[in-house]
């Protein structure tokens, strides 16, 4: 009886854990009207656009400004090559939804 209350216990401290984290990472992802309440599929779905949307908008910045200086390094974070390009933005290349997330497939 005493590992299940540990158990029921622990259980709920890590959900609190991850929805708080779920929390924090809806308050960092513009949404239409501002107040919506994403769901955790549909949080996530957006965080990887819109990280994809600013790697775009930086790798234009660094195109415009380096103009030729193919190495150059955005936010000291990594090197900012093709190859390197292709692996942050291959998960935007899949289409794949959920059956309740038919919404999410078209395009921001």
């Amino acid at each position: 009886m005493t590992r299940k209350i540990f158990t029921n216990t622990r259980e709920r401290w890590r959900q609190q854990n991850v929805n708080t984290a779920f929390a924090e990472l809806r308050k960092l992802i513009p949404t239409h009207p501002p107040d919506k309440k994403l769901s955790k599929n549909e949080t996530l779905r957006l965080a990887m656009r819109y990280i994809n949307f600013l790697i775009d908008i930086l790798e234009d910045q660094r195109i415009t400004k380096a103009r030729g200086n193919s190495q150059a390094n955005i936010l000291g974070l990594y090197n900012a090559d093709q190859s390197s390009m292709e692996e942050w933005t291959v998960m935007d290349n899949s289409k794949t939804s959920s059956p309740a997330m038919s919404s999410d497939t078209s395009d921001c």
